[in-house]
Formats: structure tokens, C-alpha cells, sequence
């Protein structure tokens, strides 16, 4: 039910997009129904991320807002009658709609790891070999594959320090161990796979090039804490470790 991120290439190695996109996300919730030019929706991103001009604007994305936005699997855009690009969130499909998936991508190289996720608000990520979850927190990422588990490394982190000497040692130990395990994963000394289960069907990659698709597992139910990220590993779960 997501299209695929294939004719514009998001580059999320850089803070600069994660911004964009969180101020593009709060500038189309403000006014969910409505259709935004895309010119105006331009230039007051430009103007409220700091940017001198659009040019330099347009250089953050490495193309033109409009190819953006097209590469954008959450939002819609059409011409309107004045001939203009418009644009705003898609509705989710109601939940007797849904198409629930599976989605496998076996990580060889440093290079899939700069692939882009769009994972939807119900969508988990499960890595088998470590027997490592982080679950759906109801909020859309899109994010380099790199950076979900940077966040995932820095959120435990958070956890672990705002415990302070509330956690059992052993406990905060089997946490920093799991640490260590996501860290090693950057440098992919070895493969591993990355699956997302999506109940939704909303997710996608930026590039489905090897991506298994399956239906989603019937046992596996979704549940969306309020306002928190579970990660699940072999020795337990971790409970509201909030996303960044």
C-alpha cells in the first residue's frame, strides 16, 4: 500500500532532512484536510529552517522540493485548478482495509544500511539474530536504516542513565551488552537481516531491490504503547524508552 522512495534519492545521512521532514509533518497535521501549495509549503520551510534562499534550500535536498514531495510514500500531491502542485498527508485506510505485510532485507554491505525506511506509526522492526525488537510507538519515521539504529543505541542509552542507580546492575549490564550487539551491527562485520512486520502495509523501503515480501504474520498482534518504544531482546524487554 506504500509506494516505493525510487525516483528522487532521500539522503538521510544528514540532521538537515530529519528536520525537514518533522516540520513538514507538523505543517500538513496543523491542517490535515487541506491541499497546500507546494511553492508556499517551500518557502516557509526555507524560512523557518534558516535557509538564505531556496537555492540553498533546494541543495539540502539534493533536488527540487516537488521531487520531495513525490518521493514522499505518506503524502499525496496532484495539480489543482489553478494548475499549481499541491499537497497533504494521506489518510490512513481504515483498519478493516488494511493489508498487513511482512518485508525482509538480508544487510551484506555498508551500503544497505543507507537505505531509507518509511515505517509507519503500527509497523515494528524485528533483527532475528539478536533477537532485538523495537516496537510501533505511533509516530512515522522515515529514516536511513543506519540511523533507526543509532536512535535504537541512543535510546537505551537514555535509558539506562535517567535510571541511574534505580536499575539492577545485572539488568543494566544485559541492556549495555545489547548496546554493544546494535553498534557492531553499523559496521556489518557479518550479515544480518532486517524485517519489518506492518499491519498497516503502510511501510516501505527506498529501494524494494532484494526486499522479500510476505503477509504479516497472523500471531503476531499489534499494540501501540502511549508515547513509548518497547525494544524486546533475548534476555527481556525494555519498557518506554521513548523515541527520539
Amino acid at each position: 500500500m506504500g509506494r516505493p522512495i525510487s525516483q528522487f534519492k532521500v539522503d538521510m545521512s544528514h540532521q538537515e532532512m530529519e528536520r525537514i521532514l518533522e516540520e513538514l509533518q507538523q505543517l500538513c497535521e496543523q491542517t490535515p484536510d487541506v491541499w497546500i501549495a507546494a511553492e508556499a509549503g517551500a518557502r516557509w520551510l526555507c524560512h523557518d529552517q534558516g535557509y538564505e534562499d531556496m537555492a540553498e534550500f533546494e541543495d539540502a535536498l539534493h533536488g527540487t522540493f516537488e521531487d520531495f514531495l513525490q518521493a514522499m510514500p505518506h503524502i499525496e500531491t496532484k495539480i489543482d485548478e489553478k494548475n499549481r502542485l499541491v499537497f497533504r498527508i494521506k489518510r490512513d485506510p481504515p483498519r478493516d482495509q488494511w493489508q498487513g505485510k511482512k518485508m525482509s532485507l538480508r544487510i551484506t554491505d555498508g551500503s544497505d544500511l543507507w537505505r531509507v525506511l518509511s515505517k509507519s506509526q503500527y509497523a515494528t522492526v524485528e533483527i532475528p539474530e539478536m533477537e532485538f525488537e523495537i516496537s510501533a510507538d505511533g509516530k512515522r519515521k522515515i529514516d536511513s536504516l543506519y540511523n533507526h539504529i543509532c536512535a535504537a543505541v541512543w535510546n537505551l542509552g537514555q535509558h539506562v542513565n535517567s535510571s541511574g542507580a534505580g536499575m539492577v546492575e545485572d539488568h543494566k549490564e544485559k541492556i549495555m551488552d545489547c548496546v554493544s550487539q546494535l553498534q557492531s551491527l553499523l559496521d556489518v562485520d557479518k550479515p544480518f537481516t532486517w524485517v519489518v512486520h506492518d499491519p498497516s502495509g503502510l511501510s516501505t523501503f527506498s529501494d524494494m531491490t532484494n526486499v522479500e515480501e510476505a503477509p504479516m504474520d497472523r500471531e503476531r498482534e499489534w499494540t501501540c504503547p502511549e508515547g513509548a518504544e518497547v525494544v524486546v531482546n533475548r534476555e527481556g524487554v525494555v519498557q518506554n524508552v521513548s523515541a527520539q
